[in-house]
Order: C-alpha cells, then structure tokens, then sequence
C-alpha cells in the first residue's frame, strides 16, 4: 500500500463513516452507489484541503488502528448532528404521548424505527426545511473544514469534548420539549375539560369521546401553528453547526 492510499483511506474512513449518521443519506432505502460517489467525491476534494498527510505505519496493526480512529471521528460528528435531529423527533413523540398515539406507533422503513405519528411528521418537515434552507451545505463545510483543524491521524479526545456531548443531551432535551410544549399545552386542557365534564354531566362517556375529541383538537391546532414550529425548527439548524463546530475546535 503506498501512503497516498493510506491517506485516501483515512480520508474516506471519515467521510464515509460520517455520511452514515447524517439525515438524508443514512437511511437504509439510499442507494448505496449514491453514499460511496459522495463519500468518494468529497474524499477527493479533502485531499486538495489537507494540510499535511500521514506516512504510511510500518505495522498493519497501526495502520487499522489509524483507519478505526478516523471512522470513530466520523461516527462521533454524524452523531451530533443525528442528535439534535432526533431531538426533533423525540418532540413528535411527546405530543403522540399525550394525545393518545404513542399506542399506534408504526415501522417506518425509511428511519429504520418504531416512529409515532407525530414524530414522522415533525421529522419530515425537519428534513425539508434542512435541504431547502442548504443548511447541509454548511454542515459538508463543516465536515471539510475538520481535515484541516483535525489533520488525519491526529484526533485527541479532551476535556471540553465530554463535556460538549454533555450539553449535547441537555441542549436536545430543551429543544424537544420547546417544540412539544404548545400541542401537549392544547392536549393537557383537553384533558381538563373533559374531566370537568364527566363530573358534571356523569352520562357522558368520557372514555369514548376523550381519544376522538383530543385528536381533533391537537390536529387543528397542529395546522394553526404550523408557521410557528417551522421558525422553531428553523433555529435548531444553526445550533447543529454551532456543536459540530465547537466538537471539531475541541478535538484539534
């Protein structure tokens, strides 16, 4: 093996690994050549922004252990990314919890998980507004730019970097429930209300008309504040490029 293959690999390792996780081209339905003429192209162009590359280990042991720290390096950045996506998700199913749909969640085959209904839809709208908004220009940048801050071979993990995947959790928490929060608000006081109605008026069965009644509500307030959550979606898209930047600051 000459060492400009090697480095290629490092650089593909990455790359690849990477594009794995990243929303829009790790699901299972992509076409697979379409994944590697990616990997490869950008591969490609990462060799004109490397800096300096790595000469070729005496050892194979050393030359897999290489190829292992870069795919651990590409995982760890596809997985930021994928991160804050599913905390857009994970805000679908919140509201699916309160509504009553969480018991009706369904296979979807393009996530490869048990999605719930709002989930999907929250997903969906996520992933559009991500390509339309050419925010996966931005996160390609970013993944570029990581050959020249963090130089093939040379990834430390820090401090900075546990704590970084710290706020990560807690950032993904905060964003779910800011967007859960005014449909699960609408099911709370459907809840209410119907409680209030089946102690006043005992004929009426509750159970029967609460799933129906708190599906309908939530829908059209769903279609009411559409505009809304679509601004809020739009924000978590520079705070993905935020992360992704700060993790490859921290690990240069």
């Amino acid at each position: 093996m000459s060492e400009t293959l090697f480095n290629f690999l490092l650089i593909f390792s990455r790359i690849t690994a990477f594009i794995t996780l990243v929303p829009g081209l790790s699901y299972k339905h992509s076409p697979v050549i379409s994944k590697v003429v990616v990997s490869v192209g950008l591969t490609i162009v990462s060799l004109e922004v490397m800096t300096q590359g790595v000469p070729l280990p005496d050892s194979s042991l050393l030359i897999y252990f290489g190829l292992m720290r870069e795919v651990l390096l590409g995982l760890a950045m596809g997985f930021i990314v994928q991160m804050l996506f599913l905390s857009i998700e994970m805000a679908g199913q919140f509201v699916d919890f309160q509504v009553g749909f969480s018991m009706g969640t369904v296979f979807d085959p393009a996530l490869g998980i048990q999605a719930s209904n709002y989930g999907r839809l929250f997903h969906w709208i996520s992933l559009a507004l991500f390509f339309a908004l050419d925010f996966h220009h931005l996160i390609i940048g970013q993944l570029l730019d990581s050959f020249i801050a963090i130089p093939i071979g040379q990834a430390q993990l820090s401090n900075s970097t546990i704590e970084g995947i710290i706020k990560l959790f807690g950032e993904s928490m905060k964003l779910a429930l800011i967007l859960a929060l005014p449909l699960m608000i609408v099911a709370l006081t459907v809840d209410v209300i119907l409680g209030i109605i089946s102690r006043s008026v005992s004929q009426i069965n509750v159970l029967m008309l609460g799933l129906p009644l708190k599906i309908l509500t939530t829908f059209a307030f769903m279609l009411f504040l559409i505009p809304n959550l679509v601004r809020e979606i739009q924000k978590i898209f520079p705070i993905i490029v935020r992360y992704l930047a700060e993790f490859i600051t921290s690990m240069s």
